[in-house]
């Protein structure tokens, strides 16, 4: 098979190799006691499983992949999303902060993504049925929190992402080896909705990317988070930024960090992949010194869908 990060989208980015390494320490100094407990713990939920990157290598090749985020946004998107549901040649990834609301309004996705080893992440799930979960697969890194994968009923499949932790290398090498079926980690990029992206381009295979419910940001200071529900994050300090229509919205440090993250794998792909943000707000794609970026097109999502269709049928699209 091929290996799971193919296109070393990290490893030629210095920067970036740092950057997460430190991010990676910081975190570690408090959770690396709670990753290592968490791993141990599912060592046997991953021999029933197995690993994505052997399952699902290729898998959607010359299909697209939407990611589906959990701001505000996406509750304007719902009822087209629950359409485009029944297209096989749409592939759905959503992230665990938004499973909940997915499942409420009808839609599963195909695939869910969980990389948290915090058990505070139950309180995203405390009204889900877990038996809607049944035809929903879910993508977890090896060290999410046992009490979440108890309970879902559908298939799981496991990465091993990369860390810049020695003890936790020696002893997932040990217990999980070869890690991700390849012998190789797969660099993540700072959260789940970043490393569904990064799971769809190098091991599906998919090279049309549409995002949605991706702000990144907040219209106002009592703009909530996540789409259905009040958060503690909603507390944090928030400083003005550029949204992709040039008007003045809100972001805080975490979300440009991830912004810039992705916004950075992208790229890198540009040339060889087709990306639309289709959320219709926020700050995903656009900075302040260059306007758009030329690699992220920003799109409405009927437009969007068209665009990936003409492609997927052509290989390029009607414009852009």
């Amino acid at each position: 098979m091929e290996i799971a990060n193919h296109l070393n989208y990290i490893g030629e980015n210095q920067d970036w190799v740092k950057f997460i390494g430190k991010v990676s320490s910081n975190t570690g100094t408090k959770y690396e006691g709670l990753w290592l407990e968490n791993a141990k713990a599912n060592k046997q939920i991953f021999r029933e499983h197995g690993w994505a990157a052997e399952a699902f290598q290729g898998i959607h090749k010359g299909k697209t992949t939407v990611l589906l985020g959990a701001s505000p946004a996406i509750k304007n998107q719902i009822e087209k999303l629950k359409e485009l549901r029944e297209d096989p040649d749409f592939i759905f990834i959503g992230v665990s902060s938004g499973l909940e609301y997915l499942l409420k309004q009808g839609l599963h996705p195909h695939y869910m993504m969980v990389a948290d080893a915090d058990p505070n992440i139950e309180r995203f799930w405390r009204d889900t049925d877990f038996n809607e979960t049944k035809d929903i697969t879910l993508i977890t890194n090896l060290c999410t929190h046992p009490n979440i994968l108890e309970r879902w009923k559908g298939d799981i499949k496991f990465l091993a992402i990369w860390t810049t932790i020695k003890k936790l290398d020696k002893k997932f090498s040990k217990w999980f080896s070869p890690l991700n079926g390849c012998g190789q980690y797969f660099a993540g990029l700072m959260s789940q909705f970043n490393t569904a992206a990064a799971v769809a381009f190098t091991i599906f295979e998919s090279e049309i990317l549409i995002f949605v419910g991706n702000e990144l940001s907040f219209k106002n200071e009592s703009s909530r988070y996540y789409v259905d529900r009040e958060d503690v994050k909603d507390r944090w300090l928030r400083a003005p930024h550029l949204d992709i229509y040039g008007k003045k919205v809100l972001t805080n440090h975490m979300l440009l960090s991830l912004k810039m993250s992705l916004e950075d794998f992208l790229g890198k792909l540009s040339g060889v992949g087709w990306f639309f943000n289709c959320t219709e707000a926020g700050i995903f794609g656009v900075t302040k010194r260059h306007g758009n970026l030329p690699w992220i097109h920003q799109l409405n999502l009927t437009t969007g869908i068209a665009q990936a269709r003409q492609i997927m049928r052509t290989g390029e699209p009607f414009y852009l």
